[in-house]
């Protein structure tokens, strides 16, 4: 099978297509109530965490590591691999294209409620609503240093926000904590089951991350099952978390809409 004509018939198609029915293609139909309205926040307040016409006085950091056949996975997960299907001839002529293969939760990903609970929602269904929130920047790094087992508690929490003030309702709360995959792999920090409860029963969350593999310590599942049997998601492997401010910053999360999907890699970004 010729990649490149695979390429052509798809640009021929999208010429074809009214603008309308792509953007329709593009934006996809959603179902349901969204985690940010259960939450009890609007698209006024969305507004108001990214106002329109600011981003010029605003900067962007990328919340994403590259993904590459050399970064950390979850032990026992297949590995990543890039294999190059065509390229670009003399005077441009073709097209670059590779084959990618990739575990769902590889690099910076989303994790879906069906990650972890049998009747939870896949990622292709995750409301787009719930995947720009306020960022929220909890920091357990000095405590973590060197303890792979150290966790986000409820106290810390409370600290935090005499600190901040309360996280704010429909929030995505990330968690640093100085490991990154590459210095603890599966052996990291993390979250305790009790605190995540906390945070979607009290603050009501529209999902959790972590710099880390997962959001979970290696031999645990207490917070996945928190947050995912919620409805809400989890972005696990994120970077540069001490690059934006514990506070006041928009977080984007460029979830996949694979079928049937139980999470898969996404680009992270934070408008500061």
């Amino acid at each position: 099978m010729c990649d490149e004509k695979i390429v052509q018939h798809a640009h021929d198609e999208a010429r074809r297509m009214s603008r309308r029915k792509a953007l329709r293609v593009a934006a996809g139909v959603t179902t349901g109530v969204s985690a940010a309205v259960a939450a009890g926040v609007g698209m006024s307040a969305l507004a108001q965490a990214a106002p329109a016409g600011a981003e010029g006085n605003r900067r962007i950091v990328d919340l994403t590591h590259t993904l590459s056949p050399s970064f950390p996975l979850w032990p026992g997960e297949p590995p990543v691999l890039t294999v190059p299907t065509s390229r670009v001839g003399p005077g441009n002529s073709g097209y670059s294209t590779n084959y990618l293969s990739f575990p769902e939760h590889a690099g910076t990903h989303v994790d879906a409620p069906s990650h972890k609970i049998g009747n939870g929602i896949t990622v292709a269904r995750i409301d787009p609503a719930d995947l720009m929130a306020p960022l929220v920047v909890i920091s357990i790094a000095s405590k973590a240093r060197g303890n792979p087992r150290a966790t986000l508690t409820e106290r810390d929490v409370a600290e935090w926000e005499k600190r901040h003030g309360q996280i704010p309702r429909g929030a995505l709360v990330a968690l640093h904590t100085g490991w990154q995959p590459r210095t603890g792999g599966a052996h990291a920090a993390a979250y305790s089951p009790g605190v995540v409860e906390m945070l979607v029963a009290e603050r009501r969350v529209v999902a959790i991350g972590t710099d880390t593999l997962s959001i979970d310590l290696f031999d645990e599942s207490g917070a996945h099952t928190a947050i995912l049997g919620s409805g809400r998601y989890a972005v696990e492997a994120m970077a540069n978390l001490d690059a934006v401010p514990q506070t006041g910053a928009t977080v984007i999360v460029g979830a996949p809409k694979f079928a049937g999907g139980t999470g898969g890699p996404a680009r992270v970004l934070a408008l500061v």
